[in-house]
């Protein structure tokens, strides 16, 4: 949900996408998927968007065994806004990620640190007071993989690893929320 006075746009005659992952269980099951949009009271327009991101590395490669297959991934905020959440997103095989963001003047600054990550328990994070970043910071994602014996949730050690929705295959992906500090336009 939005801070208070803060929304997402949605146009009339905008048309939504969902992903949905499934699991097979061995048994029939009904989809009972809902969604919730929030809509403001007829009249009343918030003045901020929200807007955000989502980094995708569509060219993963894991190979076989691997227990400590580390990636990386950046994902670029152009404008002046304030970060409000993070989230790291990845398969059976995800064992850590952590994110950073690299400002233009060449610091860095540890944003979350996902250590223990279970595919199970993906939680977007929250932050506690948004975090002001200029124009032109990056947000560099590191991850890691263990594809090895090791891992208990792993289904098959022993296949290299690409891209693919599929929750035996992987993905690493970063989603987030900020809000651009220039709120003009009409778009």
């Amino acid at each position: 949900v939005a801070p208070e006075g803060a929304g997402g746009l949605l146009k009339a005659g905008t048309s939504l996408s969902l992903q949905m992952h499934y699991t097979t269980s061995g048994r029939e099951v009904t989809d009972e998927t809902e969604i919730g949009i929030y809509f403001y009271p007829e009249g009343e327009v918030p003045e901020e968007r929200m807007t955000g991101g989502v980094g995708n590395d569509f060219d993963i490669e894991i190979p076989a065994f691997a227990k400590d297959h580390e990636l990386e991934l950046v994902t670029y905020i152009l404008n002046e806004s304030d970060l409000y959440s993070l989230m790291p997103h990845m398969h059976f095989r995800g064992k850590r990620m952590k994110f950073f963001a690299e400002y233009p003047d060449g610091s860095e600054e540890l944003l979350l640190s996902v250590p223990d990550y279970d595919f199970n328990w993906q939680l977007v994070h929250e932050l506690a007071e948004p975090i002001r970043v200029p124009a032109g910071t990056r947000i560099r994602a590191v991850g890691a993989f263990d594809n090895s014996t090791q891992n208990k949730a792993n289904p098959d050690p022993s296949i290299d690893l690409t891209w693919g929705e599929q929750s035996f295959e992987e993905m690493f992906m970063g989603f987030y929320s900020w809000k651009e500090l220039d709120q003009g336009g009409d778009d």
